[in-house]
């Protein structure tokens, strides 16, 4: 996120934590910015309930083996409410192009300071 406007307050540290573990690749950590029950979804996928579920679809990301790369273009933060510009690269493994997606999540952090809720769009 180096250079590029970051979240205004307090509110806005698990966000902030989120996004340099999604830099680093550390999903682990990643998924420890949810708060419990939190909601993630990503384009053309069925939604994730709770930090478990979370977790575990990182897991096993993880465990696929795939190259990949989250880039942070901007975030626009409200309060409570974030809008996350991105960019995710991927390899295909086994021979196939990498991939990239163009995409923006709309975040709302609960009012512990945890990530409530990740939704995803391409575009």
């Amino acid at each position: 996120m180096r250079g590029k406007r970051r979240p205004p307050d307090a509110n806005a540290d698990s966000l902030t934590a989120l996004l340099d573990a999604f830099a680093r690749g550390d999903l682990s950590t990643a998924a420890g910015c949810f708060s419990a029950d939190a909601t993630y979804r990503e384009p053309s996928r069925t939604g994730l309930a709770g930090r478990e579920a979370i977790a575990a679809h990182f897991a096993r990301f993880v465990a696929s083996g795939v190259a990949w790369t989250f880039t942070v273009d901007e975030v626009i933060a409200n309060g409570a409410r974030a809008c996350v510009v991105y960019r995710f690269t991927a390899s295909g493994g086994d021979g196939e192009p990498r991939r990239e997606r163009a995409g923006c999540a709309v975040v709302r952090i609960d009012e512990r300071g945890e990530i409530a809720e990740w939704r995803e769009y391409e575009g």
